[in-house]
């Protein structure tokens, strides 16, 4: 343990001459040190000036950068603060302009106080309080002479307030008798505007504030009393009637529109009734009674605008077999008859199409479920390369008319079409438009400016009692010398030359069947053609369609022939009579 006792002792403290002498010698030793040091290079002593020129200008820029934050601060603070005042100097000049009105009801938007009442709230002030309005100066006969700036406004708001509440405006003829007040035309004075006039005004002057009224509560008033005269226009209206018909043994319905002519009627002459009522307020009467006019009112909407917006902007006919004669074949007469029950129940369904402009329509969705049960016959439809009978089959030849009306009227936003696997024999290349329940739909959207219509009826082909056509007319607003016109270009085409055959084992040699017609391949693109005065065309829709080829099929026999027993020689036999010419089968044509 360290004590006291084995300290070490301290050395004796040296005397000051001691101490001077040490010091003395230090000094000396330092400045031989010095002296014994070599001088710095002019290169040394060039760095060392540079690192110093660096460090006093590192100084200075702090510097800069600290004022530089004070000036920004200092004018941070400067803007919030004038803009602090600035927004309060907006309100108190917004509640100077708009002191609260007094009155029981709700005032006009541009109204301004009368005189406070017992526990009403004052108006704010509009004048400065040291204003005095001249001797002899009135507003709307109220001396305000020698009044304070106060004064002045509070006699001049219960001269207003008086006015506004005797204002009557009675309005009476063999029609209706009312009588207008204040809120129903938005009765108010410019106060701020009178009072300046007033305390600009010299001496013993007269001054007139006129009443003024809201022009939308006017408006709003007068309509409600048109509204009780009897025997208003009435428009013009458009309805949609149906003609019945038969075509063999079916019943059809064929649309058509049906316009109704409006009628004239009796209005109040509003411009007239707000001139009357304009003169009144400024000539200070308040108190005012006539006869309104009345005038002869035509119908806004009449049958010439009507059958504009129903113009007929395109048509488009196909046709088809629904019979057939004494030779048909049974299989050939039963799909035709099923596709004309198939037909017919599709347009009975559709009929008339009314869309609005944007409004989309769906084919399945118009037509629903095509099944036996639904009522929809068995007839051929395309299948797997050739025909195979299902329901609703020939619905696809209604949805392919549709397709070349709409666009022969300039419906174009087809948003969902399909063309069939085999060119179809009742239109041109790439216009048909197949459809299949729950697999392939048509649909499209009406791009036009206003609502379309279309109308899909039957009737029967002048040409042959066999045969019916269908009909699709697409009407809409109509378009001074605006056409639409189609047309197709075959971009490729692959020839069906080459038949497959097919062995049937069960068969003898001498059998062959067709069990598949050949149909050519092509690629076709269509084009729809807009015309302006039947120049100009511009082209607005295109579509590629595309038809695999598809060979001819045969079914030859390849049982082998057993060879024949033979046969007894034939006794000689007479020669038989003559008979008569023998009649041709009646000629039929294709499908």
């Amino acid at each position: 343990m360290y004590t006291r006792q084995n300290a070490p002792e301290k050395p004796a403290s040296k005397t000051s001459s001691q101490t001077r002498s040490a010091s003395g010698s230090a000094s000396t030793r330092a400045r031989s040190a010095a002296a014994q040091k070599p001088e710095l290079t002019e290169e040394e002593l060039a760095a060392r000036r540079a690192a110093a020129r660096k460090r006093a200008a590192a100084r200075r820029k702090a510097k800069e950068r600290q004022k530089q934050r004070r000036i920004f601060l200092l004018a941070a603070g400067l803007f919030l603060s004038a803009l602090v005042v600035l927004v309060w100097a907006l309100v108190l000049m917004i509640r100077n302009r708009r002191p609260e009105q007094l009155v029981d009801e709700s005032p006009a938007p541009t109204a301004l106080a009368a005189t406070a009442q017992p526990g009403q709230t004052a108006a704010a002030p509009i004048l400065p309080a040291a204003t005095t309005i001249a001797k002899g100066v009135s507003v709307n006969g109220v001396n305000l002479g020698d009044m304070s700036a106060q004064a002045a406004q509070a006699a001049l708001a219960q001269a207003f307030e008086n006015d506004l509440n005797s204002l009557s405006i009675t309005l009476k003829n063999d029609y209706f008798n009312a009588t207008l007040t204040r809120k129903d035309i938005g009765a108010y004075f410019d106060m701020e505007e009178a009072l300046s006039a007033a305390a600009a005004a010299p001496g013993d002057t007269a001054l007139q504030a006129a009443m003024r009224y809201d022009p939308d509560a006017l408006t709003a008033a007068l309509s409600a009393l048109n509204d009780q005269v009897p025997g208003h226009a009435s428009n013009a209206t458009l309805s949609i009637d149906y003609e019945s018909y038969t075509v063999g043994k079916t019943s059809y319905r064929k649309p058509k529109f049906v316009y109704t002519p409006g009628t004239n009627g009796m209005q109040l002459d509003t411009q007239a009734v707000t001139e009357q009522i304009e003169r009144a307020l400024q000539s200070g009467t308040y108190q005012i009674a006539f006869a309104p006019e009345v005038t002869v009112s035509e119908p806004a909407v009449t049958v010439d605008t009507l059958k504009k917006a129903t113009t007929r902007l395109s048509s488009f006919t196909t046709t088809y077999y629904f019979t057939g004669t004494s030779s048909t074949k049974q299989d050939l007469l039963e799909n035709r008859q099923g596709r004309d029950i198939n037909i017919s129940l599709g347009i009975s369904k559709m009929g008339v199409i009314t869309l609005k402009p944007g409004e989309t329509f769906s084919f399945n969705k118009a037509t629903g479920d095509r099944s036996e049960k639904n009522g929809w016959a068995l007839a051929n439809a395309i299948y797997n390369q050739g025909y195979a009978k299902e329901p609703g089959g020939g619905i696809c030849q209604v949805s392919t008319t549709m397709y070349n009306a709409l666009l022969l009227a300039g419906v174009t936003d087809i948003t969902s079409h399909r063309p069939h696997t085999i060119p179809s024999d009742y239109v041109e290349l790439g216009f048909d438009a197949t459809v299949d329940y729950g697999h392939i739909d048509f649909k499209f959207k009406n791009n036009k400016k206003n609502t379309i219509y279309l109308f899909l009826y039957i009737t029967k082909n002048k040409d042959s009692s066999r045969k019916k056509d269908i009909h699709v007319d697409v009407y809409g607003m109509e378009e001074p010398g605006i056409t639409y016109k189609t047309r197709f270009e075959i971009i490729s085409e692959d020839k069906a030359v080459n038949p497959e055959i097919k062995y049937d084992k069960k068969q003898y040699p001498d059998y062959q069947e067709k069990v598949r017609n050949a149909h050519d391949g092509y690629v076709v693109t269509t084009y729809v053609d807009m015309y302006t005065n039947n120049k100009n065309p511009k082209t607005i829709y295109t579509y590629t369609a595309t038809y695999d080829k598809i060979e001819e099929k045969w079914i030859y026999g390849s049982k082998p022939t057993p060879t024949p027993a033979p046969t007894k020689t034939p006794k000689p036999t007479k020669a038989p009579k003559a008979t008569a010419t023998p009649v041709p089968e009646s000629f039929e044509p294709a499908e």
